[in-house]
Parts: C-alpha cells; structure tokens; sequence
C-alpha cells in the first residue's frame, strides 16, 4: 500500500497524478490519501473508477502528465482499523 499526502482538496475532490495511480492498479494495490489529519484509502477498483481527469502540462520541464480526481470520502474513524 503506498502512501500519499495532499496538501489541498478542490471541490471536494482529492487530485492525484497519473503515473502514482497507473503504478498502483498495475501492481493491484490501494492507495492511502492523507489530507490534514484525516486519511482515505482508495483500492485498485476505486482507483480505476476516477472522478475526472485534467490534461496538465509541468512548469518546471514542460512535459504532459495527467491529474486524475477522486470524490474526498475520509475513513470513519468511529471504526476499527483493519490489519
């Protein structure tokens, strides 16, 4: 499971790139969002199902990559922890 922090959400969505998201369903495994202090773990299903999907294009070297959204559904944590 790789972890992954964010340090905003728009519009309730949480963005993460799409080389981190490819690597995960290509190994089938989840992915564990932290924003402040709250977490939400999305599996290889969930990752497959994105929300939406911006074309963006990197200041620094100019190259295309892809941001893929996801609704922002914190873990209750009223409940247990699985192992």
């Amino acid at each position: 499971m790789k972890k992954y922090d964010v340090k905003k959400l728009w519009n309730g969505r949480v963005s993460l790139r799409d080389y981190i998201v490819e690597e995960q369903i290509r190994k089938k495994k989840s992915i564990i969002v932290r924003y402040q202090d709250d977490t939400m773990i999305l599996s290889p299903l969930q990752l497959e199902k994105r929300d939406s999907m911006t074309e963006c294009i990197s200041k620094f070297n100019g190259q295309k990559y892809k941001l893929y959204d996801y609704v922002w559904k914190p873990v209750d944590k009223s409940q247990r922890e699985l192992i």
